[in-house]
């Protein structure tokens, strides 16, 4: 049960993983996710459970989709397959790999759409577009562009034919460089924003609306917020970090890294949203939330003179590029799916896998167009994608992973995936995974049904 060697090579060194780690978890949208929820559900005590839910759950199941990765040196499906099969286990646990492919796949195809409009706006800004818009002025530059299909479509093929082109080159000559080039350059420009924004924003107001703690705000919703977003913020159970982790090496330093991955995605994620927020707040608006908050307040929060252009275009910049780094450990997998199992160059591979997610991508696209009065149960195509990954489809696989680790494969094993390098932290790993990992993302699942916000409701009457 040794684990073997990768016949694809592997990451040139322990800190390019980092970057390419990193690179897959950064994203604009959690960014400004956490510091709304802390301003919504009781600033820094929402922090604190983050913190916890990150350490209890997170880092335990990031460890574990590592060493699964590191173990299988296959392609999600066929690493599952001879897992199952090394285990003997039932055929049925390798839904795990095509769960984990269908969800990363379907995340891209609307990742794909969202980065176009940021690239668009990052050349509208830099122009001098933005300054003293109104709420209409701004509500009509977005939906000129994202309802106008043959714009968006531009900027959705463009993105999506660079992140192509990245894995093309393979993982080392495309992903790695591609990270160890971006995500330092974004972290430096993150520290610019953030001078900008506190220089000509209201920091105080974004510091205080952030981190005072109002424990009557947290409640069980906060605390469920909390996990689902530990979990989501660092890309799992939707195959990405197995994925990189099939090309690291046995003495990986993998704690180390895990524990620097989270330090590096919390201190982005509070760098940006209290950027954004004091622009925002400086401006006199109230902060939304999501593509509105984006695309149609942050525009009218934009000053009209030559900082305010740059904030805004640096802003939409990265946004495009931590999109960018995301989708390319996103395309791998599906890659080197078709590699492995079709038998096709890597070139063809990652061509015929981002044609196939651009072509989903268009029923995101759509959605906000020709496609926005078709709905189902209340919601069009996009609002489903969103839903059904980020609510059931990525903590379902999560939890399947957890169960499968600590219930269903042979202890010795685990205990192989784990390795010879601090042993004694074993049984914490294990004891972590086994109660407070599963236990966190039942809850989180139960949550995305509703029947809490049910029972809540009755016990309200």
């Amino acid at each position: 049960m040794n684990i073997r060697e990768s016949s694809y090579g592997y990451w040139s060194s322990h800190r390019a993983f980092l970057w390419v780690a990193v690179g897959a978890v950064l994203g604009v949208g959690n960014a400004v996710r956490l510091p709304g929820l802390m301003a919504e559900y009781g600033g820094v005590l929402f922090l604190a459970v983050y913190l916890l839910g990150l350490l209890l759950v997170g880092l335990p199941l990031l460890l574990a989709e590592w060493m699964l990765g590191r173990w299988m040196r296959d392609d999600l499906v066929a690493g599952f397959g001879r897992l199952v099969e090394t285990a003997r286990a039932k055929r049925a646990w390798v839904v795990i790999g095509g769960l984990a492919l269908l969800t990363a796949g379907l995340i891209l195809s609307y990742y794909s759409v969202i980065a176009g409009w940021s690239l668009a706006y990052a050349f509208r800004a830099g122009s001098g577009l933005f300054g003293q818009l109104t709420a209409d002025g701004a509500s009509e530059i977005f939906l000129d562009l994202a309802q106008d299909p043959e714009r968006s479509l531009s900027w959705h093929t463009l993105f999506i034919l660079a992140a192509c082109i990245v894995v093309s080159h393979g993982f080392r000559e495309g992903v790695e460089r591609a990270s160890r080039g971006l995500v330092p350059f974004v972290l430096v420009l993150v520290l610019a924003m953030c001078w900008y924004a506190f220089s000509h924003g209201d920091a105080n107001a974004a510091l205080e609306r952030v981190f005072a703690p109002h424990p009557e705000k947290l409640g069980w919703r906060g605390v469920m917020e909390a996990l689902h977003h530990a979990f989501f913020t660092l890309g799992l159970g939707m195959g990405v970090m197995m994925g990189v982790g099939s090309y690291l090496p046995v003495d990986a330093p993998l704690r180390r890294v895990a524990l620097t991955l989270i330090l590096i995605d919390t201190v982005f994620s509070l760098l940006v949203g209290l950027s954004v927020l004091a622009i925002v707040l400086g401006a006199g608006l109230e902060p939304t939330s999501g593509i509105t908050l984006m695309f149609q307040t942050l525009p009218r929060a934009i000053s009209a003179d030559l900082g305010g252009s740059l904030f805004a275009a640096g802003l939409y910049l990265m946004t495009f590029i931590v999109t960018m780094t995301s989708a390319t450990t996103m395309l791998e997998p599906l890659s080197r799916y078709f590699m492995d199992r079709q038998r096709w160059t890597r070139v063809f591979a990652a061509t015929c896998a981002a044609l196939l997610i651009w072509f989903i991508g268009l029923g995101t696209l759509l959605s906000f167009s020709v496609l926005q009065d078709l709905r189902l149960l209340d919601r069009n195509f996009f609002e489903w994608v969103q839903w059904l990954t980020s609510s059931w489809f990525a903590p379902l696989g999560g939890l399947l992973i957890c169960v499968f680790v600590v219930s269903i494969m042979p202890r010795d094993l685990a205990r192989t995936l784990w390795g010879e390098s601090r042993s004694w932290l074993y049984p914490v790993w294990f004891g972590t995974l086994r109660y407070p990992a599963r236990l966190g993302l039942i809850a989180v699942l139960v949550y995305s049904t509703g029947l809490l916000d049910w029972l809540a409701s009755l016990w309200e009457k």
